[in-house]
C-alpha cells in the first residue's frame, strides 16, 4: 500500500473539512506549521489551494483534482526530491528510456563522470529494484536489463524506497512494491 504524502492528507482535509488555518492543519496532522507551510506553498504554486493570512482551502482546480483522484505533485524536499535533478540515478534513467538493452557496465560507461561514490553498487542496487518491481525486464541470453514500454511513463526518474521496500513512479505516482520473485 502506497503511503500518503503530507500534501495529500492536507489536499483530504481540506476537501472534506473546507478551509482550514495552517495552525488547525498542524494539530490535525501532528505536522509542525513550517512543514505545513512549504507544502501549502508547493500546492499553491500548481494552482490546488488558495491561501490568505493563513487560511487555505481548495481552488475549483484543485477540488476537481480531489474528484479525479489524480497524484499531488507536491513532496518533501530532501532524498526523495533529489532524483528531478541531474543525479546518477536521473541520468542513468535517461539513458534506460533511449536505450534498446544495458547492463550496468553500459550504464557506468555513460553516466559516470568519476566524481560519484560507490556509482556500480548505486547503479546495481537501483536496476536490480527497478527489475524486481517489474519496471525493467532481462534478456533471456545476455542477461541485459531493458526497460518495459508500459513503464516509460516520462522523464522523471523513479524513486527506490529500500525501507518501504517499493519503487513510486514520480510521473505518475503508482507505487511498485518489490517482488522477491524476481531477486
Amino acid at each position: 500500500m502506497a503511503k500518503v504524502t503530507l500534501a495529500e492528507r492536507i489536499m483530504t482535509i481540506l476537501a472534506t473539512d473546507g478551509p482550514q488555518f495552517t495552525r488547525q492543519l498542524a494539530a490535525t496532522l501532528e505536522a509542525k506549521n513550517d512543514s505545513i507551510s512549504e507544502v501549502c506553498s508547493c500546492l499553491r504554486k500548481k494552482g490546488l489551494i488558495h491561501s490568505e493570512d493563513g487560511l487555505h482551502g481548495l481552488t475549483r482546480a484543485g477540488k476537481a483534482f480531489m474528484e479525479s483522484g489524480g497524484f499531488v505533485p507536491c513532496q518533501r524536499k530532501g532524498r526523495g526530491a533529489a532524483s528531478a535533478g541531474r543525479t546518477l540515478r536521473q541520468r542513468a534513467w535517461s539513458v534506460m528510456r533511449m536505450a534498446d538493452h544495458f547492463t550496468v557496465d553500459n550504464l557506468m560507461q555513460t553516466v559516470c563522470d568519476g566524481d560519484e561514490g560507490n556509482a556500480g553498487e548505486n547503479l546495481r542496487n537501483y536496476c536490480r529494484a527497478l527489475f524486481r518491481a517489474g519496471i525493467l525486464g532481462r534478456t533471456a541470453r545476455t542477461r541485459a536489463y531493458f526497460l518495459r514500454d508500459e513503464a516509460n511513463t516520462g522523464p522523471l526518474a523513479p524513486a527506490y524506497n529500500r525501507a518501504g521496500k517499493c519503487v513510486t513512479d514520480r510521473n505518475t505516482g503508482k507505487t511498485y512494491p518489490l517482488e522477491a520473485a524476481h531477486a
